[in-house]
């Protein structure tokens, strides 16, 4: 498969971090285009047109368009890593495999960006419930081990994995040892290595030391 079928609009400092171990477990390849976050490249006019929410990633695949973390790990489990990265429709595990994924960005996500300000009876009001049932039930998934359906690493791994990541870098969530260990294992994963060296590259990184 030519590299320019699926284009990455991503910048480094960002979200693009998921959708790159997404590509990367998957070894697929693909062209980069920059969309740097800092010069406000992700609401000029072109890139609207292919994310009018002037949000990265997005991705496009033989010109089909994908926005959203979790959408573009469903999308490309399905599409290229189907009975591996993706449970299939008929397995037992598919639910799971669904409501983690999604349960990444429309649960987890939320809850460890409002901690600071949210109101104690907020979960009442918002659909990602409140923060401590939240880190309950992360910790209760995560438990079991060694990946959130068992021995089975998944896209839903990639996409919940990714956001507790950052969420422990920036000290949003406790320090438990569910999320320790997690993070630790899926860490060492090569795949996430070479997304974390794209996203945070070691030469910029040193220039906000």
């Amino acid at each position: 498969m030519p590299s320019s079928d699926i284009v990455l609009y991503g910048s480094i400092f960002s979200r693009t971090f998921t959708a790159r171990w997404m590509l990367a477990e998957l070894d697929l390849p693909y062209r980069i285009e920059v969309v740097d976050l800092r010069q406000g490249r992700h609401k000029e006019a072109d890139f609207l047109k292919i994310n009018p929410m002037g949000k990265v990633p997005a991705m496009t695949d033989h010109g089909v368009v994908i926005t959203e973390t979790a959408a573009i790990c469903l999308y490309l489990a399905d599409r290229y890593g189907y009975g591996s990265l993706a449970p299939k429709i008929e397995e037992p595990e598919r639910g799971a495999y669904c409501r983690w994924l999604v349960f990444s960005t429309a649960v987890l996500e939320p809850a460890t960006l409002t901690k600071d300000f949210a109101d104690p009876d907020e979960g009442k009001r918002v659909g990602w419930g409140s923060y401590e049932t939240t880190m309950s039930v992360a910790e209760q998934a995560l438990t079991p081990g060694p990946y959130l359906l068992g021995g089975r690493f998944t896209a839903a791994d990639v996409a919940f994995g990714a956001v507790l990541s950052v969420a422990m870098f920036n000290k949003r969530v406790p320090e438990r040892p569910a999320f320790r260990a997690y993070n630790k294992r899926i860490s060492e994963r090569p795949a996430y290595q070479r997304a974390a060296e794209e996203t945070w590259p070691p030469a910029e990184l040193a220039k906000l030391s």
